[in-house]
């Protein structure tokens, strides 16, 4: 009896060894999402991503969602400093402004944490990887859509806020893809609304009423399209400037529905944050074979994703609508 409990102890024991995990119970790892408007639609699917990919690395994997409410980069740059005091596992981070958080992610790393950024990047960081949208060709998308609705003539303005990456990559592919493909079409002004819809709605009220000869308005992010819809409305334009969004949070599918907004350029937020959450957890199990980061895991440096249009019309179906319309709640 002695002799078969502890071969079966031995058994226990070489199978722990060979996992490296308790057979009983496995030690928790906790990963941070940090962004840097916690509570915005896109970042609840993006999040969303993040859940499932936790639940299929298994049920010791713990999440979190962490985040200034509104736009500042100062206040996300100490919201992780605050998380990294916890020392979690990993660490995926949506960047308000490249810049500014480059000395947060550094002291981040230097801890021993590694951080992937998604969305929105900090290239000059020590970030081990950026998951994204080709935003360059997502702008790209967005002056295509310009193109054909203005039959290929106008001026037009772009809402963005400058030192944000992915606007300014957004607003770089809008302009080159209308110089090469609508050179008809000339970008009369650069709207910056601060990440903000009221503050997009007085901006754009104001650039309309400067150049009346604006026919078109693109905005690189979700809270410009509302904004730049409800300026073309106060000013009875509605159908003379053609509103092009970022995303599709839920003001900006109703504006579709309306016609107010003619389209909106989307990425995937639920695969971004999936992804961001599986590289995070490569990084924090590094393998005997060295990797590019050491200490940490094998990682890719860059996974890009692709941008697509959604209109009005697209929601008439209800398939497609219910995809869009029932967006996850944290």
């Amino acid at each position: 009896m002695h002799r078969k409990f502890i071969v079966v102890v031995l058994a226990l024991a070489m199978v722990m060894s060979v996992f490296g995990l308790s057979a009983f119970a496995q030690e928790k790892e906790l990963y941070s999402m940090i962004v840097f408007t916690k509570g915005a639609e896109y970042f609840n699917w993006t999040y969303a991503g993040m859940v499932d990919a936790a639940k299929i690395l298994g049920d010791h994997i713990e999440t979190e969602l962490q985040g200034p409410a509104e736009w500042d980069a100062s206040l996300e740059a100490r919201t992780i400093d605050q998380v990294a005091v916890k020392q979690p596992n990993g660490m995926v981070v949506a960047s308000a402004d490249e810049a500014t958080l480059v000395p947060a992610i550094n002291r981040a790393i230097d801890r021993g944490i590694p951080v992937i950024t998604f969305d929105n990047d900090s290239p000059d960081s020590k970030r081990l990887a950026y998951v994204g949208t080709d935003n360059y060709d997502f702008g790209a998308v967005g002056a295509k859509a310009m193109g054909e609705l203005l039959g290929g003539k106008g001026e037009v303005a772009i809402i963005m806020v400058p030192g944000a990456g992915s606007m300014e990559e957004r607003a770089a592919g809008f302009e080159a893809e209308l110089a090469r493909s609508f050179p008809g079409i000339k970008v009369a002004t650069i709207i910056n609304d601060e990440g903000d819809v009221a503050r997009a709605e007085s901006a754009t009220t104001a650039a309309l009423l400067a150049n009346p000869n604006i026919k078109g308005v693109f905005s690189t992010h979700g809270y410009g399209g509302p904004g730049a819809a409800a300026a073309v409305r106060t000013l009875g334009r509605v159908g003379d400037v053609v509103v092009i969004a970022s995303d599709y949070g839920g003001p900006v599918l109703e504006l579709l529905k309306t016609g107010e907004i003619a389209a909106t350029v989307a990425d995937n937020p639920y695969l971004l944050g999936f992804q961001a959450m599986m590289l995070a957890y490569q990084a924090a199990h590094p393998t005997d074979h060295p990797s590019q980061n050491p200490p940490f895991g094998h990682v890719p440096a860059l996974i890009y994703g692709g941008s697509y249009i959604i209109t009005g019309e697209d929601l008439q179906d209800p398939e497609i609508a219910n995809l869009y319309e029932n967006p996850p709640q944290f």
